[in-house]
């Protein structure tokens, strides 16, 4: 866990008319992009709000802009900016200044302007939020699990004089206040499944041993260790029934039909190898002879576990 601690800067700036103002930041913005499904394609947006207030130090009616603008990412990226997992992966991102995230916020350059102007009449104080964009780039299908992170320390603002005409176009001289910009992503481990039926077919009495098989597909974050139980049946006792005519069967693991498999000790295990890439795993099924069996067409429903 990282712990960032927050520094406002204030600067008393002499403006139009000798007036002279205080501005200050109260909070360390987060771009929080959440607990994303891996399997869900498409871009990643959030928002994070930055508060500011400015406070006039004398008689007056002052008139400027603020000026926000977003350092480099931690390693000195701007386009595309990057988050970084403890392993050195890294996802491709995005600040930006409007909601459309066209236009991304620049370091020096460009920056984002507020106009302010505090009136004779009234409080000496005012405040307001800007809101930073932030869009990740879809996910690639083999993207690694764990938390990403940037900092973008030392964000500038600046005041610039001049009321609503005056230019936020680049940085002049040192900053009026810094603050910093935390991104952030957690991609969990995620697994899909699917099962084809297992078939026994059309059998004659006296019922027979009888053998056939089926597949289950698992899909994973890679990297993500998974393991698939099969668990009794609905009796619990895996059984195929008609009506009240039960016949009972088994599933393995392998074709010799050895290697029980169940929903305890018996499972399989596997590393996945991400969202796109099936593992396929086969059931062999065997229905036990039954000389009393009776006609009838005989199921059961098994449930597939993946734990992950």
């Amino acid at each position: 866990m990282r712990i960032l601690l927050f520094l406002s800067a204030l600067l008393l700036l002499p403006l139009t008319g000798n007036t002279a103002v205080t501005c200050g930041l109260s909070n360390n913005p987060v771009l929080d992009f959440g607990t994303p499904d891996p399997f869900v394609g498409g871009n990643i947006t959030t928002t994070a709000t930055l508060n500011w207030s400015c406070t006039k130090d004398s008689p007056g009616q002052p008139s400027f802009q603020l000026c926000f603008f977003v350092s480099p990412d931690s390693n000195g990226n701007i386009d595309p900016r990057l988050l970084e997992s403890s392993g050195g992966a890294t996802l491709p991102f995005n600040v930006y200044s409007d909601a459309t995230h066209t236009t991304v916020m620049q370091p020096t350059v460009d920056g984002f302007s507020v106009p302010v102007s505090i009136p004779n009449s009234g409080p000496d104080t005012v405040s307001g939020t800007i809101n930073l964009y932030g869009m990740l780039q879809p996910l690639l299908t083999d993207v690694q699990t764990g938390l990403y992170q940037t900092v973008m320390a030392n964000s500038q603002v600046h005041i610039v004089s001049g009321g609503s005409g005056a230019a936020c176009s680049s940085t002049k001289g040192a900053a009026d206040n810094l603050y910093t910009l935390t991104a952030q992503v957690n991609i969990p481990n995620q697994c899909q499944v699917t099962a084809t039926d297992l078939d026994f077919g059309t059998q004659a009495t006296p019922l027979l041993q009888t053998d056939s098989q089926s597949s289950i597909t698992v899909r994973c974050t890679n990297t993500t260790l998974f393991s698939v139980g099969l668990n009794g049946g609905l009796s619990g006792n895996r059984e195929l029934t008609s009506g009240t005519n039960s016949v009972g069967y088994e599933l393995y693991q392998d074709t010799g039909r050895t290697t029980v498999w169940n929903n305890t000790t018996g499972r399989q295990s596997g590393t996945g190898m991400g969202t796109t890439a099936a593992i396929q795993l086969m059931v062999f099924g065997r229905i036990f002879a039954d000389p009393t069996a009776a006609e009838g067409v005989y199921t059961d429903t098994v449930t597939v576990d993946v734990t992950f």
